[in-house]
């Protein structure tokens, strides 16, 4: 028997950052996303002989052992909801880097939070839990995991998150690859090192405006304001690491000349993609529907300038 499963990234335009409770992943901010069907991930489960395992269904995408055993507790945890001791092979793939900013973990703990409900639910003969109690056993595993069970847009409250009905329902998302390397500082490990600062304290009520503004914004189709606040958003977490002791930053020379370049085009044309990053050097930009020729002409100048762009 095998069960399997797929479940796309999601970016945040209002950062998730600080933790109210490590142990539960509640977050101290509720954070809006919007989620990315093209960068997904794929498991598949079936049953295995002695004890769980994992294995990659790409070669090319193998995880590091840390991170398999990672995947591996989230489960059995999802096993143990269900007294589940059937032993478990797990298989995975990503189509897309993983550990560099792009929310691979989001996408891969609600794919393998689903595929491990429905073979946990069929080997004990137990109902299948509901969209929303899955998103919230997936955010024990991964906590921007949560918001990829709902699209396009989802709002992650402390212990709840569901669909936002808002305007632009099929944006365009491009992802700019500046560093496809795993990072050296993990999003676990970000959140945990500005947690101390001074600053971070006034962080929540800054994050709660901006959530307010950019709903507003959307709600209005006001685009340039959504941008701005998108922008003054990222910049907001990313300051937030420079302040760290010892600081550390996500942003380079290459993060730093690509945004340069699409603050350009905003300059230029009045106009442009709504431009965000996670804890990473990558760049995610969102453009409306009808700036399907303005996206094309930014891949092409980018990729000339020797950005990959997914």
């Amino acid at each position: 028997m095998t069960w399997s499963a797929t479940a796309p990234s999601n970016i945040a335009l209002i950062k998730y950052m600080g933790k109210a409770d490590f142990g539960q992943n509640l977050p101290l901010n509720a954070s809006l996303s919007y989620t990315l069907p093209h960068l997904s991930s794929h498991v598949e489960i079936s049953s295995h002989s002695t004890h769980d395992t994992w294995e990659p269904l790409d070669a090319n995408l193998v995880l590091p052992k840390p991170a398999q055993a990672r995947f591996l507790k989230h489960l059995n945890f999802i096993k143990q909801q269900f007294d589940c001791d059937t032993p478990l092979l797990v298989r995975s793939s990503n189509t897309f880097p993983q550990g560099t900013g792009l929310a691979s973990s989001a996408s891969s703990f609600a794919a393998l939070t689903k595929a491990a409900c429905m073979a946990a639910s069929e080997l004990t003969n137990t109902p299948l839990p509901d969209i929303s109690t899955q998103a919230n056993l997936s955010r024990l595993g991964s906590g921007s995991s949560c918001r990829s069970f709902f699209e396009p847009w989802a709002l992650w409250q402390e212990n709840k998150v569901s669909c936002m009905s808002l305007p632009y329902q099929d944006l365009i998302h491009q992802a700019v690859l500046i560093d496809t390397a795993p990072k050296k500082v993990s999003s676990s490990e970000a959140h945990k090192k500005v947690s101390s600062l001074e600053d971070f304290s006034h962080r929540i009520q800054r994050a709660e405006n901006n959530l307010q503004a950019l709903l507003t914004a959307l709600r209005e189709e006001n685009w340039f304001d959504a941008y701005g606040i998108s922008y003054q958003e990222f910049e907001d977490m990313h300051n937030l690491f420079t302040q760290a002791k010892p600081p550390f930053s996500y942003i380079n020379s290459k993060s730093k000349e690509a945004l340069s370049l699409l603050k350009g085009v905003w300059r230029a044309y009045d106009d442009g993609p709504i431009i965000t990053m996670d804890a990473g050097p990558n760049i995610h930009l969102l453009y409306r529907s009808n700036q399907k020729e303005q996206a094309n002409t930014i891949k092409l100048e980018l990729m000339e300038r020797g950005f990959d762009v997914i």
